[in-house]
């Protein structure tokens, strides 16, 4: 690890390109390798999930890099989150017993504010995926008793914002009341334990699947989309979800 840390700090004293990137420039790259790794990761594939680290290593270590270039040091990066970590795990690192994870989690969000009383949710980034953000927004809440006690209260909500949509009769109030299905929607899967982005994420992989199968069957028969109809790419879309 200190010769790969070492390797970076060369590329960005020597290299023309790496020595004028800013923190902020290389952001577009660390979204583009903490992506490229998940769709690895989704895939299960091994030998590309190595690779993905590896690149998103390269970022990590270019930024700590450029931190260091100021007024921290890489240990002092190190230490900072080693101390974070130990106080924040005291069911590892002390005597406090958990039953589950919800009762980690529970525990995280007391010790996060205590050590930042200003606002529970002042650290949850805006620049998160929305349905993420969303998630992690109603996962604090619920954390200190704001949330139903079951999941049929989620269900009535969303008939609830459901029919404010029907009933929108602006553009903006049609945004608003979208917004409001989708945030109560994204809360279904903190009932359900299930991460909503990559629900989505897999679903909209599922439907690029389905529709490339459309398009092949269609030039199969020597046809274009619009020299189709509905009824039969519906026809191809059924046969592609069979198989």
């Amino acid at each position: 690890m200190e010769d790969f840390y070492n390797l970076v700090k060369r590329l960005r004293k020597e290299c023309p390109w790496d020595a004028k990137q800013t923190q902020k420039s290389l952001i577009p790259f660390l979204l583009e390798e903490t992506y490229e790794l998940i769709d690895a990761i989704e895939k299960d594939d091994r030998e590309k999930t190595v690779e993905e680290l590896g690149d998103l290593l390269l970022n990590i270590f270019m930024q700590m890099v450029i931190v260091e270039e100021g007024a921290n040091s890489k240990e002092n990066i190190i230490e900072r989150i080693s101390n974070k970590i130990i106080k924040r795990h005291p069911h590892v690192f002390d005597k406090i017993r958990v039953k589950d994870s919800d009762e980690v989690i529970k525990n995280w969000q007391q010790i996060k504010k205590k050590e930042k009383p200003s606002s529970i949710l002042s650290d949850v980034p805006l620049t998160l995926p929305s349905l993420l953000l969303a998630q992690r927004l109603q996962k604090i809440a619920s954390s200190v008793g704001f949330d139903w006690d079951n999941m049929s209260g989620v269900f009535d909500k969303l008939k609830e914002e459901i029919e404010e949509l029907k009933n929108a009769d602006t553009d903006r109030k049609k945004e608003e009341e979208l917004g409001d299905i989708l945030f109560v929607i994204s809360h279904l899967g903190n009932f359900l334990k299930i991460d909503t982005e990559m629900a989505l994420r897999k679903t909209c992989d599922k439907f690029k699947k389905r529709f490339k199968a459309i398009e092949e069957g269609l030039k199969k028969k020597g046809k274009t989309f619009e020299q189709s109809n509905l009824d039969e790419m519906e026809t191809l879309w059924k046969k592609a979800k069979e198989e």
